[in-house]
């Protein structure tokens, strides 16, 4: 990411990538007798689970067992969007004012004529004040079996074009070639293991953009949690994991709710 000048950082708190806002959340999905050795039973059945009555609930822990016992295969790639597009509409961010959008084609101009076409997983949008449509949120899910790996970030290339994509979207969609900082928040998926991220993007490297690769202005993305590999996100395998991830994704909707939006 040298040529763009984007820079990950480990955030020194949650606070400086999760909002710090009071939440509630829904603790049905918490379940905390659910854990990673149950879910990657192969006779595990959410039936047989007591207390577990809310078929609603029942699906989510059906699809995240997918996830768990597809992971040496291909088809957990599938399992795990599934997965994350129920988790995202489980904490309203597919409830107007946000929606949410699978597979949006975005474009980073990099100058006049030139540009690269992103497809992230998920965008999630919120409208503004007036009615336009921004992205605010970015979701990219991997699978333990691609190709993720310490040379890519596990996926942190990936994750630094989708977001100057979705900024650059979001300056066209709007008519607005007045260039101010923005804020995006990304959500990493990779198989059950969940890592969030916070970007800032200057005013100032968006005008360097327009005009091709920047030379002086950067970005700063933070991740929390802050170690990266594999596995050092929260696991939605693990009731603790499962709270801080819905906690988490509540106080980003929270905190875009009460206007704390990147535009």
């Amino acid at each position: 990411m040298q040529t763009l000048r984007v820079n990950f950082i480990e955030a020194l708190t949650e606070n400086a990538v999760i909002p710090d806002v009071e939440v509630t959340i829904p603790n049905s999905y918490v379940q905390p007798n659910i854990n990673s050795e149950m879910l990657s039973n192969l006779k595990f059945r959410v039936a047989n689970v007591e207390g577990l009555t809310d078929n609603k609930v029942r699906t989510f822990f059906k699809k995240l067992h997918k996830v768990m016992v597809n992971d040496a295969q291909l088809a957990g790639i599938t399992n795990t969007n599934t997965l994350v597009n129920d988790l995202l509409r489980i904490v309203g961010l597919n409830n107007w004012p946000f929606s949410v959008n699978n597979h949006p084609l975005c474009k980073l101009l990099l100058e006049e004529n030139h540009y690269v076409s992103i497809d992230p997983e998920f965008v999630i949008n919120i409208e503004d004040t007036d009615m336009e449509d921004v992205a605010i949120i970015v979701v990219e899910n991997e699978h333990l079996n691609n190709n993720i790996v310490s040379s890519n970030g596990f996926g942190e290339t990936q994750i630094a074009l989708e977001i100057l994509a979705c900024v650059s979207e979001n300056i066209r969609s709007l008519g607005k070639w007045k260039h101010t900082d923005q804020k995006l928040w990304v959500i990493r998926v990779i198989s059950t293991y969940v890592t969030f991220y916070k970007a800032e993007i200057p005013a100032d490297y968006l005008k360097e953009l327009e005009n091709g690769l920047p030379q002086e202005q950067s970005v700063k993305i933070q991740r929390w949690p802050a170690d990266n590999d594999l596995k050092t996100g929260y696991n939605l395998a693990e009731p603790n994991g499962r709270r801080e991830v819905l906690t988490a994704l509540a106080k980003i909707r929270a905190s875009l709710l009460k206007g704390d939006n990147l535009i």
